[in-house]
């Protein structure tokens, strides 16, 4: 399973709007919702408002076996859903997806990764 966070700025105004949203998705949006979902393959998703001296923030927490995967068919898609899910995060954040489409394919890792830090919780039972 892997998972990502998405942090966007809310735009000035769009507050209430955001939360309107959050309750189209559990609401009126809920079936067509968890069907998009499903096909993508996102286990769970958690949408939380952040109020920081900056202003409001949006932060979206995504799971799913294949994240990459599921992103880039939220962005590619042309499904009623997914299309309005899109135009949604255009008018609330300001982010257009379509600038992200490069993130639909994906990318082999970088051959000449220089990593300078892991760490792994290993199992007391070892």
């Amino acid at each position: 399973m892997s998972g990502i966070v998405l942090t966007f700025p809310i735009l000035d105004g769009k507050v209430e709007a955001w939360r309107r949203f959050c309750q189209e998705l559990s609401g009126s949006r809920r079936k067509v919702y968890e069907a998009s979902r499903q096909r993508l393959g996102i286990t769970r998703e958690r949408l939380a408002l952040v109020e920081t001296a900056f202003g409001s923030t949006s932060v979206t927490t995504l799971e799913a076996p294949d994240v990459a995967q599921a992103l880039g068919q939220i962005i590619a898609s042309a499904l009623p859903f997914d299309v309005w899910y899109r135009e949604r995060l255009q008018e609330l954040h300001g982010v257009n997806l379509a600038g992200y489409e490069q993130f639909s394919v994906r990318a082999p890792p970088p051959p000449n990764q220089e990593v300078h830090f892991e760490w792994k919780m290993v199992s007391s039972n070892s």
